[in-house]
């Protein structure tokens, strides 16, 4: 499951962006999005390289975490579902 989140340094409280990644997976720089106002560096070339505060490099965690929805995936719930209720009806008016 994806969840989006707020990262937040543990020791001085900054909030550096957001992280977008699956739900239980390190903090790394691949899913961080810095907020326009801080004056984060550019990306590294590392991907895998764990996520620090902008502000005093320390540690950081992800705040307020939420589930994100696919629309994709939604749409096919959908349609999978419109599909099992056809074939449902069709044997209902079989039998």
């Amino acid at each position: 499951m994806l969840v989006v989140g707020d990262v937040k340094c543990l020791h001085c409280g900054y909030l550096s962006g957001q992280w977008v990644g699956v739900s239980g997976a390190p903090l790394t720089v691949k899913g961080f999005r810095a907020t326009p106002s801080s004056d984060a560096p550019a990306p590294e070339a590392d991907t895998t390289a764990l996520i620090r505060c902008v502000r005093c490099a320390g540690p950081v965690f992800l705040d307020e975490a939420t589930a994100v929805s696919n629309s994709s995936r939604l749409r096919r719930i959908r349609r999978l579902r419109e599909q099992i209720a056809a074939l449902e009806e069709h044997k209902n008016r079989a039998a």
